[in-house]
This record gives structure tokens, C-alpha cells and sequence, in this order.
């Protein structure tokens, strides 16, 4: 059957409507007349991906291009399908096809990209994604997307090299500075102070970009009032972040916290009810800045608290001009934000000594104890022994983006004082191609890949938190420690030694160790890193010691007090709105 005009402009107008049924309708009457219609299955296509139906869309998609093999958007579906179906083969060679095309479609190349990388294909994928810069070096996209697929296996100082590249070309690309302010996180050797220079940078550009006049906040001085407290956030659902945003939130005493949630992500799951109930719930992803901010100072907030700071969800450029009276940054960003209406950033004395004042544009605002509190799953599985008979085994679960060269280096170093040691590493993009990559990492420096035990993507936490169960010493990354899987770890009775370093993501292992009465693992230097690790491997009894009773001390700890951390957490916002009505009262003199 010839392509129809008709057919689509009937179709296409029902699914803009929401009529799904009646477009289905039209779509099983032209297939019924030719089952090879090419039109009728790619629309059949669009219905089943809106579902996630995907096996179903690839299907529809194979049929339509056996009739029209060159049709752009049927292999760009494609090549999308494939990658949510990981069938990057067919995905690379869906996008290849389309961008024999369409060149310069920057969405196509990162397609391609990250089919070839999950191919185990790297310089392949560099290759492509360098020929799309070449075909439109003026698209800051083109970097974007070449860089973050690098990040994602862990070369990031790669990455990095190529969107400087492009930000000396497109120099009023603030989505490019955005990249280096974030992803400066995970290099070595930032200078703190010019990085915290960036961040103001990057803020000001956005203001420069989008600028929007100051309104007048003329909330009531009373200090003692109940106070609206908002909590601004990408991760009200299954996240990292999660974890610790609902030893706060919750708890916080509604007496006295009227506590309002203003949720950035476009979906929702099974831990958003933690974070719905008992506050007022905005959820705010359709609003663009200005809407946003509206929203927040129409609910007459007096304390803002943003949880995500320069990371995905972040709504940043929506808090200048200010929104509420007091503006604070935590937990989700392992830095300063640049923001000049950012009052605050909560931390503690540990991650942030006041020697450190000068990393932020912020005043810091120190918690008594960690600048966190876990809560632990509660499905999460008991505490199991280990053989003695078997080989140690390090490991280390944090994303690949953490794991510089240096703490390889370190790594290696602690796998060869301890003959016949294992490592188990884990990440979210883990196919069998990637896996060997990661293994290389290791076999360069004379490390056999026998004794790397990389493991996949698990979807639920219980079998993540299983996967400890296998570990005797969990080996932090640096500079940019984990927070999550020292946790994580430290709760499955598996101790975490940490390098303590000069800045906050560096210092985090060493804040929760200290709170767990472990300083002994914090390590001064590498060499000490190295030597702690190898010593603890010698040293069986304490291994068994540790896994035996790091639970039951972690539980007993200011680590999971929620209730005591929700109250500090509250006298501290307490305290720094008395600040601010102490010098308002001052400035309406």
C-alpha cells in the first residue's frame, strides 16, 4: 500500500488529542488491508513505545523499514528502541543508516555514541562523535553528548578536554560551563577557589541570559513563628538522595515546620508517598523558571533548602532572583553553587572545616554531627559470614565517573601487597563489553582480569545490598568519595577505607567513619590508604569483628538517629532564619 497523506493527517491529530483507542482504530484498518504498511506500523510503533512496549515497537519499526528501508524518523526509532532494549548492534547500525541522512542531528550521534561504547567499541564511538562535531562544530550539543558518553565509562578527563574544546568556540555556551562546574568534581587537582569561581560564572551567566526583576519578600519577623520550609529536589523517589532526604522530611516537627515539597522529577514510584505525606506536595517539572518561582513565593516560603544543587533536577537559575527569605543548599551536590541569592550551604565540621570557608560562595552552616542521616532499607539482608578459607575480596560500587586514574593506581597497589585478592566493582552501564573495558583498567597496570569480579545493573536494592555479601573491604573512591555506598557498605558489615582529602566530596568517607568510630580507616596520604587496606586484609579476626558488629554500631549511632537528625537538622534552620530576622529588623532601621 502507497504511503497516505490522509492517513496520517487523520491519525496524528487523535494521538495529540489522547484518543489512543481511535487512532488504534485507524491503524488496525490500514493494517488489516496491508499487514506492510509502513506508515500504520510506525504509528503502531509510537503507541507501543508510549507504553514502553518496546519489543512490540521494534517489531512494528523492522516491518516499516522492509517497506521503506531509508526512511529517517523510522530508523531514528529505531535506534532509540534499541538502546532502551539494549540491542545497541541493531542501534548502531539504525543510527549509522540515519545519519548517512541527517549528519548533523546531535540526538542521532549520541545514540550512535552510546551503542558503540555498550559495544565495548570506544574509539569507534569517539570517531562518530567527532564526525558529528565536524558536521556542525557550532552545535554545543554535539560536545555535550560526546562528553557525557564518555563520563559515563569513566573517562572524564577525556571528556573534559573535548567540551573545553568546544566552550573555547562557543564561549556563551552556558550548557558547556555547566559540564566543566560539574564534572571539574570528579578530576584531581581542582584548585577549590577557582572552581567555586566557575560556579559564580556559570550563575551569572544565566542571570545575564534570563534576567528577571527583584521582588519584594515582606514576610512577618516574628522568629519564633512556625516556619514554611521548602525542599527543592529531583530525587522524591528511588534515589540516592532519597535515602537521607527522608530521615529529615518526614520528621520534621509540624508544629512548628509547615514543610513543603517541590518536586522537579517528571515521574513518581513507591518512594514518593514517603515524601507526600504530611507535606504540601508541588510537583513543579512543567514550569519553566519564572512559573516556578512564582509558585514558591506564592506559597510565602521562608526557608528554601535546594537538594540538588548543579545536578540533574536542579532548578537553580529558578532561586535568582531569590525566592524566599533564606536560601540553603544540601546534600546533592558535593560543592558550592555560585548562586549569589544562596545563603547557605548545610554541611559539617568535618567535610567542611571553617579553613574551607573560601571553597563556597555560601556561608556554611554545620550540622553537630554528619551532614547526613541513613536510613536503611528495610528489606535490606542480614549481615552474612565469610570463609576465611576464601580469597579477600575488595570492592567498590561507586559510579566509574568517580574512579580516577589515582585511586586505580591505589587500587592496584593494595591488589598486589595482597596475593591471590579479588576487587568487585559494580555500575549502573555494566554490559559484558563494558565489563572488559572496566577489567582493562586493571590488566594494564599487571593485574590479572581473573581477578576482577565485575557485576551488572541489579534493579531492586535488596539484591544490590546482597551483593556485599561478598565483599570483606570496601575501597573508597577519591577525589569525590562515596556517600550512598559507604552507607551502603558499612550497614552490610563491610568497613570502608577513605582517603581524606582537601575539599567537601573528598571528605565525606572520612565524616561517616568518624561517626562510626573508625577513624582508624581514614587515611592521611595513599601510601597510608594503601597500607591500611593491606594491613585490615591481614588481619581476619578484625575483618570477622567488624562484620560482626558494624551493623549493630551504625544502627546505634548519630549516623541513623533520624529522630535526633531531624531535630538538629530543624534547630539549625531555626537558627539561621533568627539570623535573618535579626538582620532585617536591623536593615528597617
Amino acid at each position: 500500500m502507497p504511503p497516505d497523506p490522509a492517513f496520517l493527517h487523520a491519525v496524528f491529530p487523535l494521538l495529540d488529542r489522547g484518543d489512543e483507542a481511535g487512532a488504534t482504530r485507524l491503524v488496525a484498518a490500514r493494517l488489516a488491508a496491508d499487514p506492510r504498511d509502513a506508515d500504520a506500523n510506525k504509528v503502531q510503533a509510537m503507541i507501543h513505545g508510549a507504553h514502553e512496549r518496546f519489543e512490540e515497537a521494534a517489531s512494528c519499526l523492522r516491518v516499516a523499514l522492509h517497506s521503506n528501508p531509508d526512511d529517517p524518523e523510522t530508523l531514528m526509532m529505531l535506534g532509540n528502541v534499541m538502546v532502551a532494549t539494549k540491542g545497541y548492534e541493531e542501534g548502531a547500525s539504525a543510527f549509522e543508516a540515519y545519519l548517512r541522512t541527517c549528519p548533523t542531528d546531535a540526538g542521532a550521534v549520541m545514540g550512535l555514541g552510546q551503542c558503540l561504547i555498550s559495544l565495548g567499541r570506544t574509539e569507534e564511538a569517539v570517531a562518530a562523535m567527532e564526525r558529528g562535531i565536524e558536521a556542525s562544530p557550532d552545535d554545543a550539543n554535539m560536545y555535550g553528548y560526546m562528553a557525557s558518553v564518555l563520563v559515563a565509562i569513566g573517562q572524564v578527563a577525556r571528556a573534559m578536554a573535548i567540551v573545553k574544546r568546544g566552550y573555547a568556540r562557543l564561549p556563551h555556551a552556558t550548557g558547556l560551563l555547566s559540564f566543566i562546574v560539574q564534572n571539574s568534581n570528579f578530576l584531581e587537582g581542582v584548585d577549590p577557589v577557582e572552581h567555586r569561581d566557575q560556579h559564580r560564572r556559570l550563575c551569572d551567566a544565566w542571570a545575564a541570559h534570563a534576567p528577571r526583576a527583584a521582588v519584594r519578600l515582606d514576610h512577618s519577623l516574628d522568629p519564633e513563628r512556625t516556619l514554611r520550609v521548602g525542599f527543592l529536589s529531583g530525587d522524591f523517589k528511588v534515589h540516592a538522595c532519597a535515602f537521607f532526604m527522608r530521615s529529615v522530611i518526614p520528621l520534621l516537627d509540624r508544629r512548628r515546620t509547615s514543610v513543603y515539597c517541590y518536586s522537579t522529577a517528571a515521574a513518581e514510584d513507591a518512594m514518593t508517598s514517603v515524601f507526600k505525606s504530611g507535606t504540601t506536595w508541588r510537583p513543579v517539572a512543567h514550569l519553566d523558571d519564572a512559573s516556578l518561582a512564582t509558585t514558591i513565593r506564592a506559597d510565602r516560603i521562608d526557608v528554601l533548602v535546594d537538594c540538588s544543587g548543579h545536578f540533574d533536577g536542579n532548578r537553580l537559575p529558578a532561586l535568582q532572583p531569590r525566592v524566599a527569605p533564606v536560601q540553603c543548599t544540601w546534600l546533592g551536590y558535593p560543592n558550592t553553587t555560585g548562586l549569589a541569592t544562596m545563603d547557605w550551604r548545610i554541611v559539617d565540621a568535618i567535610t567542611d572545616p571553617p579553613e574551607h570557608d573560601g571553597h563556597l560562595s555560601e556561608r556554611a552552616a554545620r550540622l553537630p554531627a554528619c551532614f547526613v542521616c541513613y536510613t536503611p532499607p528495610s528489606d535490606a539482608p542480614e549481615v552474612s559470614a565469610r570463609d576465611d578459607a576464601e580469597p579477600i575480596v575488595f570492592g567498590s560500587f561507586n559510579r566509574l565517573d568517580k574512579v580516577t586514574e589515582a585511586t586505580m593506581d591505589a587500587w592496584c597497589r593494595v591488589l598486589r601487597a595482597v596475593p591471590g585478592s579479588r576487587m568487585a566493582i559494580k555500575s549502573r552501564m555494566m554490559t559484558g563489553e563494558l565489563q572488559d573495558l572496566a577489567k582493562a583498567r586493571f590488566t594494564s597496570r599487571g593485574i590479572e582480569a581473573s581477578r576482577i569480579v565485575a557485576s551488572d545493573y541489579v534493579p531492586d536494592t535488596r539484591s544490590h545490598l546482597s551483593l556485599y555479601q561478598g565483599i570483606d573491604i570496601a575501597l573508597d573512591a577519591f577525589p569525590y568519595n562515596g556517600t550512598t555506598t559507604t552507607c551502603e557498605a558499612s550497614w552490610m558489615g563491610v568497613p570502608v577505607v577513605t582517603l581524606l582529602g582537601n575539599v567537601h566530596r573528598a571528605r565525606v568517607g572520612a565524616s561517616i567513619n568518624t561517626l562510626l568510630g573508625l577513624s582508624e580507616l581514614i587515611a592521611p596520604d595513599i601510601d597510608e590508604y594503601v597500607a591500611i587496606a593491606t594491613t585490615l586484609a591481614g588481619d581476619r579476626p578484625r575483618l570477622a569483628a567488624l562484620r560482626g558488629s558494624l551493623r549493630a554500631r551504625m544502627a546505634a549511632s548519630p549516623l541513623c538517629d533520624a529522630p535526633r537528625f531531624a531535630r538538629d537538622f530543624e534547630a539549625l534552620i531555626r537558627g539561621l532564619w533568627k539570623e535573618h530576622v535579626a538582620g532585617a529588623r536591623v536593615a528597617r532601621r
